[in-house]
C-alpha cells in the first residue's frame, strides 16, 4: 500500500512538472532574454498565437481609437468652423443671445448647444467649473479657453485648434484670435475640456 501511494504521488509530481506553468520572463519580448522558443519555456504555439492575435487586436483597437479620435476632432473643427461662419461680425452685447449682439458666455453656450447638444452654463465662472480642468500645452480643438481681461473681468472662447479660438471679442465681435497673441497669452487663465 505505500508503495502504491509513492508511485501515485511520483506520477502525479510527473504530470504537474510536464504540464505546470512556467514563470514568464519579466522582460519584455526582444530584450535579452524575453524571447524564448516555446520548446525551451514549456508553453504551446497555439498560447503564443494567441497572445500575438491578442496584441495585434490591441493595437488595431489603439488604432481605431486614435482614428476615431481624429475624425470626432475633425467634425468638431468642422462644427465649430460652420458656427463661425454663422456667428462672424456678430457684435459684442453684455448679456445677449442673439446674432444682434452676443456676450462671450452666451456665444458659448449657444454653440456647444446647437452644435454639439451640450448644455453649458451661460455664466463665464460656472462655464469655468465645466468639464475637466487641462494644462495649456494640452489644448486642442473644442476646448474651453478662458482668460483674466480686468481685476474682475473673465473671458471664454472655444479653441479651433492648438493655436486659435472663437470667441465674442468686445471691440471686434464674433471672431477667431490667436492664443500666442501676447495680449490672450499674459492673460490666459486655464483651459477645460467638456468634448
Amino acid at each position: 500500500m505505500y508503495l502504491q501511494k509513492v508511485l501515485i504521488i511520483l506520477m502525479i509530481g510527473g504530470f504537474v512538472t510536464a504540464c505546470g506553468v512556467v514563470p514568464r520572463s519579466s522582460q519584455p519580448p526582444g530584450v535579452a532574454g524575453g524571447d524564448k522558443n516555446p520548446a525551451q519555456t514549456g508553453e504551446s504555439t497555439s498560447s503564443s498565437s494567441v497572445e500575438d492575435d491578442t496584441v495585434s487586436s490591441e493595437k488595431e483597437s489603439s488604432a481605431s481609437n486614435a482614428a476615431m479620435a481624429v475624425s470626432s476632432l475633425n467634425e468638431a473643427k468642422a462644427s465649430l468652423m460652420q458656427a463661425y461662419r454663422e456667428w462672424k461680425g456678430t457684435p459684442y452685447d453684455l448679456g445677449g443671445a442673439s446674432q444682434e449682439g452676443v456676450d462671450c458666455s452666451r456665444l458659448v453656450n449657444i454653440i456647444f448647444d446647437d452644435y454639439f447638444g451640450i448644455n453649458l452654463p451661460t455664466n463665464t465662472r460656472e462655464q469655468l467649473n465645466a468639464g475637466n480642468k487641462i494644462r495649456r500645452a494640452a489644448v486642442r480643438t473644442g476646448d474651453l479657453v478662458f482668460f483674466r481681461t480686468g481685476r474682475k473681468t473673465l473671458h471664454v472662447g472655444i479653441a479651433v485648434n492648438s493655436g486659435e479660438f472663437l470667441h465674442a471679442s468686445t471691440s471686434n465681435g464674433v471672431m477667431i484670435s490667436k492664443l500666442g497673441k501676447s495680449y490672450w497669452r499674459n492673460r490666459f487663465l486655464a483651459a477645460r475640456r467638456v468634448l
